[in-house]
């Protein structure tokens, strides 16, 4: 047992708060350490020393309590500066989430890809797939027969 131990359970000895497990430590440690010896003296020979009094009256209790309510240190006022900037980032962190998951929940997609096969075409073969989209195969058949024809080619040679 260190000594500062050992001084702290001398005043809770001498004010009877000891509790029985801790007194047969406190008395070994008081058979080595001189030191400890003479506080406990001296705890004892100022006990002695100062008689006793009978308990203050209620009023002295109540004039002490006033004073010392009158010299407390007033309560200031809990500092939460360093939490605002956070708790702002947290709620709009969750403003965003909840937007968020309101626009892009489940059945809903964010952006959709429609491409048709004429997008997939260079500009200039786009305009002819559109000119041609409306006929059948027979149709566009004749027709290459026909631009063919007036070109002066003959495609069957």
């Amino acid at each position: 047992m260190k000594c500062n131990e050992a001084e702290k359970l001398i005043l809770l000895q001498d004010s009877g708060e000891i509790t029985p497990k801790p007194t047969d430590a406190l008395a070994s440690h008081l058979r080595r350490c001189e030191k400890c010896r003479g506080f406990q003296h001296s705890i004892e020979a100022s006990r002695l020393a100062i008689p006793a009094m009978e308990e203050p009256g209620i009023k002295v209790v109540q004039d002490v309590l006033r004073e010392a309510r009158r010299l407390a240190p007033e309560k200031k006022p809990a500092r939460i500066f360093g939490l605002k900037p956070a708790l702002a980032m947290a709620a709009s962190v969750l403003i965003g989430l909840g937007i968020f998951f309101s626009a892009f929940g489940p059945g809903k997609v964010g952006m959709e890809l429609d491409m048709t096969e004429t997008q997939l075409l260079e500009s200039e073969d786009q305009i002819v797939s559109v000119m041609y989209s409306g006929l059948s195969e027979d149709d566009l058949a004749f027709n290459f027969l026909m631009t063919y024809e007036e070109n002066g080619e003959n495609p069957s040679s």
